[in-house]
């Protein structure tokens, strides 16, 4: 009767049907909602896994997950020379003291790395301390540009060393030597070749060294730590770059990772071990295709120097010039000769020794001895 009645009344009929069309409505918005709920659902899942564990998503790197990440804007240090001392290792026999009773007795290792013959040790005016083995820097004449470039870019923009503009820079060294009366001139030799150890005996206290390289550009220091596999301990570690601060926008986690095509995990874990074991000293020096968070506009990121790890933050993370803020009557220096006796080895090359020490102190009062004895003749020392 009821549906008799809804075709005779055409209104009833299109009251019923506008009833159901909206039930359909509602039922469809509400099947259309849980769609767009479930999509946006599955985007921002996706997108966490991605953010939070991209290592499901890529199989082609290790990841090493980041903590207590950090990006600091820093300036070039400079600091102030009060206390200079020059050590010259001695590993031939030939040479070796006969009587060693008055020699202070220590311990040196050599790591295999490249001899080093002597080092530079600094005390600054803010008592802080520096020790850096002698570099050699020629001067830029009868190289090839090829080269050239290298060898600025491999040297002096990240990492300890000395820069290259300054200490191959025949001028300055015209200057320094002033101090030193009566001290043979090198750049008037027809060949001349400029080394580093040529400045590094003539610096005096009151004399300031500086940062210089990529600090110099304004770049950022990335600080965050690792834990190490093996032994589960957080590892400390310092990056540079010119990447500035993390976006407001970058919410991903910051990970450290390997390419899986020239890094295995026994060669990961030498990355971490390094830490205690500091071959090359303040720095990791390997090329293990290593990208570090946050560096992909990182000028000069293709290279592999750039992606030095840094174990803590020194003076020395960065190549160091020279200011001559210090005066020649201030002269003093002190001259270590040590005598290296081998205890042991290792299985990574590494040998131990003894080491015995004396040392001389050279100042204004004898520093015509210093001309003669150190400054005329050091030349033939092995670097």
């Amino acid at each position: 009767m009821g549906s008799f009645d809804m075709i005779q009344n055409p209104s009833k009929l299109s009251l019923f049907f506008s009833r159901l069309t909206n039930k359909i409505n509602k039922k469809f918005k509400i099947v259309l909602a849980l769609l767009l709920f479930v999509t946006l659902g599955i985007f921002l899942y996706n997108a966490y896994q991605r953010a939070y564990k991209p290592y499901l998503y890529d199989k082609d790197n290790y990841y090493y997950k980041a903590y207590h990440y950090s990006v600091k804007k820093i300036i070039p240090q400079r600091k102030v020379v009060k206390d200079i001392e020059i050590e010259v290792l001695h590993f031939g026999k030939d040479d070796f003291p006969d009587d060693l009773s008055a020699y202070k007795v220590g311990h040196y290792i050599d790591k295999g790395i490249d001899p080093r013959r002597l080092f530079l040790h600094i005390t600054f005016t803010d008592n802080t301390n520096m020790t850096l083995p002698f570099g050699q820097v020629t001067s830029t004449e009868n190289h090839y540009e090829e080269y050239q470039n290298y060898f600025d870019h491999k040297v002096f923009e990240v990492g300890p060393g000395f820069d290259k503009e300054w200490f191959s820079n025949a001028e300055n060294y015209r200057q320094i030597i002033q101090r030193f009366p009566g001290l043979h001139d090198k750049t008037m030799d027809a060949d001349f070749e400029l080394y580093l150890r040529d400045f590094l005996f003539l610096i005096v206290p009151g004399d300031t060294l500086y940062q210089t390289g990529a600090v110099k550009e304004g770049v950022s220091k990335y600080h965050f730590q690792l834990k190490n596999p093996k032994s589960g301990k957080m590892q400390s570690y310092f990056i540079y770059g010119n990447e500035g601060k993390i976006p407001l926008w970058d919410w991903q986690t910051p990970f450290v990772t390997f390419d899986k095509d020239f890094a295995n995990k026994e060669r990961i874990q030498e990355f971490f071990d390094d830490y205690e074991i500091r071959e090359y000293g303040n720095y990791w020096n390997g090329i293990y295709h290593i990208q570090f968070p946050h560096l992909n506009s990182f000028r000069g990121d293709k290279y592999n120097f750039y992606k030095m790890a840094f174990y803590s933050d020194e003076f020395t993370n960065f190549p160091l010039s020279l200011d001559l803020t210090g005066k020649s009557e201030n002269f003093k220096i002190t001259i270590t000769d040590s005598y290296l006796q081998e205890e042991s080895r290792t299985a990574k090359n590494q040998i131990h020794y003894l080491k015995y020490s004396t040392s001389k102190t050279y100042d204004a009062s004898n520093k015509e001895a210093y001309i003669n004895d150190i400054l005329n003749h050091y030349h033939n020392l092995q670097n």
